[in-house]
């Protein structure tokens, strides 16, 4: 064998011998823009496509998104105007209930007044007539004794008729302040009809009217939703004048402020004696209706 084979075959014997080499690391990832031979406007157009669809995507999903708070404004805006509609016509429905009230009250304050001068006229007419007489110029009447009678007689202080009068002037004068106070509350001046209710409760502590007077003070501070103020005036109705036709009305009143305060478990007690107490009124059946609100 010549030299030459001999170092061939050592170099083949050494190849074979020698350990497997480790796996050789896989081929870097080259992008196509980067490749010689990929077009560079191919690759732009890809990518200008790309954008394009997402720009669409996005645009779609923000029309959607506009067009679902579009539809939300809408329906909260048709909710709204119904549910204006709605405390429109609770208002008006109140306010003519009130004004109804108001006039069946007025009415009944009128019937009382002219019932009050009847009664007070009936009195007038029913007095003696006055004891001394007109006389004559230069003379007058001589009584037993020889002692002369006035010409005419002046009622004292202490005269029926003189009595009557001044009882009848009063009471016009009472029914007067009532109809100011009342005219305020009906024209929805407030603030004045609770001053002119005060100064009629005062002067008239036990009027023919102070009744009323005292629960139309409380419905004034309720109309202004001055609750506490509200409750103080309707409890002295009820407290004050057992007796009152405005008692039934006053308690259920009570019952609406303590619901408007929080205090369920008192509306329920004053609603409940509305009922037990004057069964078959307007005030029962009302408060039965508001009971039913208050159920736990």
């Amino acid at each position: 064998m010549s030299k030459r084979y001999s170092s061939i075959f050592v170099f083949v014997a050494g190849v074979l011998l020698s350990p497997v080499p480790a796996l050789a690391a896989p081929a870097p990832v080259i992008e196509a823009s980067s490749q010689p031979g990929a077009p560079a406007e191919t690759v732009k157009a890809l990518e200008a496509r790309l954008a394009r669809v997402e720009r669409m995507l996005e645009n779609r999903t923000l029309v959607d998104m506009a067009l679902a708070l579009e539809n939300l404004q809408r329906e909260s805006q048709q909710l709204l105007g119904q549910l204006e509609e709605q405390a429109y016509a609770l208002e008006n429905l109140k306010k003519r209930q009130r004004d109804l009230y108001l006039d069946v009250d007025r009415r009944l304050a009128q019937l009382e007044a002219a019932q009050a001068k009847a009664t007070a006229g009936a009195s007038v007419a029913s007095v003696a007539p006055l004891t001394g007489m007109a006389a004559p110029l230069g003379g007058g009447l001589t009584a037993a004794g020889g002692a002369t009678a006035a010409a005419v007689s002046v009622p004292s202080a202490t005269d029926p008729a003189a009595g009557v009068a001044v009882a009848e002037v009063e009471t016009q004068q009472e029914h007067d302040d009532y109809e100011r106070a009342f005219n305020l509350l009906k024209e929805g001046r407030y603030d004045l009809a609770v001053e002119a209710f005060k100064a009629f409760v005062q002067t008239y502590p036990k009027g023919r009217y102070t009744d009323n007077a005292q629960y139309w003070l409380g419905e004034a501070n309720y109309v202004q939703r001055n609750f506490k103020a509200a409750l103080a005036e309707f409890e002295q109705v009820v407290n004050n004048f057992p007796n009152s036709p405005k008692r039934p009305d006053a308690l259920l009143k009570m019952g609406y402020t303590y619901q408007a305060l929080g205090d369920n478990d008192r509306a329920r007690l004053s609603l409940n004696s509305v009922r037990m107490n004057y069964p078959d009124t307007t005030a029962a059946r009302l408060a039965s209706k508001r009971l039913q609100e208050l159920k736990p």
